[in-house]
């Protein structure tokens, strides 16, 4: 039976490179709206409470598709992909008109994308090896390297306004994903399997533990305000275009790179890897609004970004173990949704983005204090990256 199923696993290998590329291209899709943002501000001329609500609208419709991912999986990347497509057009031609519900609507092709694919991965990685932790950072390292590759893709945008070239690109690569997606064998969602354990686990896991899911919503809401609004953040600072693009670029930077370390090293307790994210985050998002030199931006960032690499993957196969399904990720589209918002809400209200930045900044330590006092040991029910 293992040699069966180690059959099929190295027969699914090539097929898993496109789903690895497409979620590295939905790295670029969610990181360049944050990359574009100056440049869209002074196009749409648009403030920082218009600039937060593009966010919102585009993370609540992450949400809602998130929620919509059931059933047949590979045809939900297939919708996803040309979801993301139409919505890249129609951001690239709207010129600002009906912007609102162009970004609902790439958020929407977003969430189910990502939602999908990370299901098919884990329920692959379940029936391989058992470790949906792993693959879960593993998943999650690509999307890095993607949403890391998008600011520099923008250069051309910020100096000149070209916003159509980068949009339509994006489109033509989701084309082909919804065109490719048809052709695979089929992954449907399942329900998950609670196997083994002892009576008090079995009872722990007929519900996600609310700490676990109030981290999961902050988590995933830190990432994206630091996503959405570094750039802005750097270039509000008097710092040239080098500046503006290097400052997300480090936080993705950062974030790639943690992926990666977690990604090769051994017998690590996962409590202990959330805990030491947790605390370098704070960090960061102190030191963040303390300095506004250059090199204390790029820095901030880049720790700040370290610091959530590991941490949404692994919280996400905690509660993945409890619950399966589109909730956890609506869940997290919530958090995606109301952090950058409210980032902009605070910054336009106070006349400040340094302000405003207090708002990831709270729930950094709020998400730290759930880790200290939180039973995260238990949560976590093994080690992580054993072989």
């Amino acid at each position: 039976m293992e040699v069966v199923e180690a059959t099929r696993i190295r027969a699914r290998t090539p097929a898993a490179v496109p789903l690895y590329l497409a979620f590295a291209a939905t790295g670029v899709g969610v990181a360049l709206p944050g990359a574009l943002l100056p440049a869209l501000m002074a196009r749409w001329h648009l403030g920082d409470e218009q600039g937060g609500r593009l966010f919102l609208m585009a993370w609540i419709g992450s949400s809602m598709g998130a929620l919509l991912v059931r059933g047949s999986l590979r045809t939900v990347v297939a919708w996803g992909g040309a979801t993301i497509a139409v919505a890249a057009v129609g951001l690239g031609l709207c010129g600002g008109v009906g912007v609102d519900g162009w970004m609902a609507l790439y958020g929407l092709g977003l969430g189910m994308t990502m939602t999908a694919i990370s299901l098919i991965r884990q329920q692959q990685a379940e029936r391989s090896v058992h470790d949906s932790g792993r693959e879960m950072v593993r998943l999650n390292l690509l999307w890095a390297i993607g949403a890391c590759a998008c600011p520099s893709l923008t250069v051309r945008a910020l100096t000149a306004g070209a916003i159509r070239p980068l949009l339509f690109g994006l489109a033509a690569c989701f084309v082909a994903l919804a065109l490719w997606m048809p052709t695979q064998e089929d992954v449907r969602l399942l329900p998950a399997v609670l196997s083994g354990g002892n009576a008090r686990q079995r009872r722990m896991l007929k519900g996600v533990p609310l700490g676990l899911l109030a981290m999961i919503v902050l988590i995933t809401g830190i990432e994206a305000s630091a996503g959405a609004w570094l750039a802005t953040y750097a270039r509000r600072g008097g710092h040239g275009v080098v500046d503006t693009i290097a400052a997300p670029t480090c936080f993705w930077a950062g974030l790639l790179l943690s992926r990666l370390l977690w990604s090769l090293v051994r017998g690590v307790e996962q409590a202990l890897v959330v805990r030491m994210s947790l605390g370098l985050m704070a960090v960061a998002s102190v030191s963040l609004i303390a300095g506004g030199a250059a090199w204390v931006v790029l820095a901030a960032g880049f720790v700040l970004g370290f610091g959530i690499g590991p941490t949404y993957p692994l919280l996400l196969a905690w509660v993945l173990r409890f619950q399966r399904g589109g909730t956890v990720f609506f869940l997290a589209g919530v958090g995606s949704a109301c952090l950058p918002w409210l980032t902009g809400v605070v910054s336009a209200q106070n006349g400040s983005l340094r302000v405003g930045l207090a708002v990831p900044m709270v729930g950094t330590m709020v998400m730290l204090a759930v880790a200290v006092v939180g039973p995260v040991r238990r949560w976590s029910e093994e080690r992580m990256f054993v072989v």
